[in-house]
């Protein structure tokens, strides 16, 4: 395998093995690769500050500012937003060399509800703008770090947070094997609606109990089911003298787009409905486009472009869209020349709308992807019964339970990959690799930290700026 695999090729992940000889490829894959070479840190030597400037070089000026302003709020906030330098530091370091489709940037927050086809409340992985093939552990890594950072953050003791990094870990094997014994039928239904969430995780491992969390997903429950497109559209938009809804502008933000950009979002919009499955796109062909908006979101792709679709029915009804920048893998942004990344921004789209059907266990129907300018979009609902847990609202044993939900739904995304067996050769038995996994996570929170502290140093008070 190439240890740089940075293609979204899924021939580099289709096999024509039975499952027990996959395992035993994993288990040979040991002697090469040992479990506990994971777990040892690689010290990296780079300039964060200059790596971030070139990966901003593709976002739009204007939004910077604010872009720096969400990174700087906190430590788990500028991890969110970097990671294509986690991802280059990862290259550096020990590797299993056992590739599945991976979310990419697979940190607490980036786990969410949203409606399934049937409408209902799922909890999954849901944002995948990193997604690629690439190491399994890599994701587990990702997630790791990301709980001592937002666990730090809720001021839990260090050693604590230590031990859960290392349950966090134990689980995901625990999932791994799970996942092993299912047949493939299953796994490929398998749907992780909240009400039945629970009993499958306390099948594969008994898992912390937590009253608060179970109380924080009711309520959740309850205001996910009022979340869709016409609540968003009494929220974010108003009625001008004619009737007619526009959205409300909020400079930079949220800012209405010339004309030259309008038409060519719209013609945009036209390919991603015509490659739709028959079903939605008859449905659409009721709608017509009356307004768009730029609105950027989140905090990694915040300064991408991204812009919001507010559709009419014939009815009166209302579907409000994200049309959202595809960008060849972040990381890989900063080696590739600028015709490279053209000419990948086109697959871009697709890319990210492949491994968010295989990774989810259901998936929005208005998901899709198009591209015009020379970039690639992903399409998507927005917002609709989309909600996320506040992890800093949550108790010590609400933040455990999540945590470890989060690395048992990670490894049931993998296990969608048919090399994931090879993933349960290489761990069996392997429990050492949970502290050795714990301890990586501890040396890497200490770059991230430094990162920061030179992300902050380097800031321009006055514009906002990196210097």
């Amino acid at each position: 395998m190439n240890r740089h695999l940075d293609i979204f090729n899924l021939s580099q992940i289709t096999v024509r093995r039975s499952k027990k000889e996959l395992k035993q490829q994993g288990e040979h894959q040991r002697h090469v690769v040992s479990p506990l070479l994971l777990g040892e840190y690689v010290p990296v030597h780079r300039d964060p500050v200059e790596l971030i400037k070139m990966t901003e070089a593709n976002m739009i000026p204007e939004l910077l500012p604010l872009r720096h302003q969400r990174m700087s709020a906190s430590l788990f906030a500028f991890y969110r937003g970097t990671a294509d330098l986690m991802e280059d530091d990862l290259k550096s370091q020990n590797q299993s060399m056992i590739s599945t489709i991976i979310c990419g940037d697979a940190h607490i927050n980036n786990y969410g509800f949203y409606a399934s086809p049937e409408r209902k409340l799922l909890f999954d992985l849901n944002d995948f703008d990193e997604a690629r093939i690439g190491n399994w552990e890599s994701d587990l890594k990702r997630l790791m770090v990301s709980v001592l950072l937002a666990g730090g953050e809720n001021n839990f003791d260090d050693a604590k947070l230590r031990d859960l990094c290392r349950r966090v870990a134990k689980v995901y094997r625990r999932a791994i094997k799970y996942s092993y014994h299912q047949s493939l039928p299953n796994r490929f239904y398998s749907s992780y609606e909240i009400h039945d969430m629970m009993d499958q995780l306390h099948e594969a491992d008994n898992l912390t109990q937590s009253s608060h969390l179970a109380h924080i997903l009711q309520k959740i429950v309850v205001k996910s089911s009022k979340s869709n497109s016409e609540t968003i559209v009494e929220k974010k938009t108003i009625q001008d003298k004619y009737g007619r809804r526009h959205f409300i502008e909020n400079a930079p933000r949220a800012k209405h787009v010339d004309e030259k950009a309008y038409t060519e979002i719209v013609n945009g919009f036209y390919q991603y409905r015509n490659e739709l499955p028959a079903d939605v796109k008859v449905l659409l062909a009721n709608y017509s486009i009356i307004d768009i908006i730029r609105y950027s979101v989140g905090v990694g792709s915040f300064g991408t472009r991204c812009y919001l679709l507010l559709l009419r029915g014939n009815d009166g009804t209302h579907i409000v869209l994200q049309m959202k920048e595809s960008l060849p893998l972040r990381y890989n942004l900063l080696r590739l020349t600028v015709d490279d990344v053209i000419r990948r921004t086109v697959n871009a789209g697709n890319r990210i709308v492949t491994a968010q059907k295989v990774l989810q266990s259901a998936s929005d129907p208005f998901l899709g992807s198009t591209s015009f300018g020379h970039r690639s979009y992903y399409v998507r609902q927005f917002r609709d019964m989309k909600e996320s847990i506040d992890v800093g609202k949550l108790d010590w044993d609400g933040f455990a339970l999540y945590s470890e939900i989060c690395s048992f739904l990670l490894a049931k995304a993998h296990f969608q990959s048919p090399t994931a067996p090879m993933i349960r050769g290489y761990l069996k038995g392997q429990k050492k690799i949970d502290s050795a996994l714990a301890d990586w996570a501890v040396h890497y929170a200490k770059q991230v930290k430094e990162d920061y502290a030179a992300f902050l140093n380097a800031l321009d008070p006055q514009t906002g700026l990196l210097n």
